[in-house]
């Protein structure tokens, strides 16, 4: 595993992260610089990949699928129409989904600004969306 990529740290608990939920083999947790309040993203922790299409048709189901129950948790929490879902990765080079609550298709809009909310804020956002997903 790269150890300069933050990921990697954040699946070994050396960087801080606001979870909102985990399993053998994925990780959920807050964007720190979130596009929308509830900006949650979602990584294997066992594949160090930068790219989704290279996994395995059984671990690419398999991120998809707990993606989809952080979603479902997520929109059940924060208010949207929808929640989308983004793959690019070109940030940090190791598999990540973007879950992004939204409104309207500029809430997807990768280049503008980001939100600033507090650690109360993060605490609390990510307390109340792990309380709604079912694993």
């Amino acid at each position: 595993m790269n150890n300069k990529n933050i990921f990697n740290k954040i699946i070994k608990n050396e960087v801080f992260s606001y979870k909102v939920a985990e399993n053998i083999d994925h990780l959920a947790f807050l964007d720190i610089h979130p596009m929308k309040i509830g900006h949650t993203l979602v990584i294997p922790k066992k594949i160090n990949r930068d790219k989704i299409f290279s996994l395995s048709e059984k671990d690419f189901v398999s991120i998809m699928s707990f993606s989809r129950k952080v979603a479902i948790g997520i929109e059940k929490t924060i208010p949207c129409n929808r929640v989308g879902i983004f793959v690019m990765g070109f940030e940090i080079p190791h598999i990540h989904i973007h879950l992004i609550p939204m409104d309207k298709e500029s809430d997807g809009y990768f280049s503008k600004t980001r939100i600033i909310l507090s650690t109360k804020k993060l605490k609390f956002l990510s307390y109340i969306i792990k309380k709604s997903i079912n694993l």
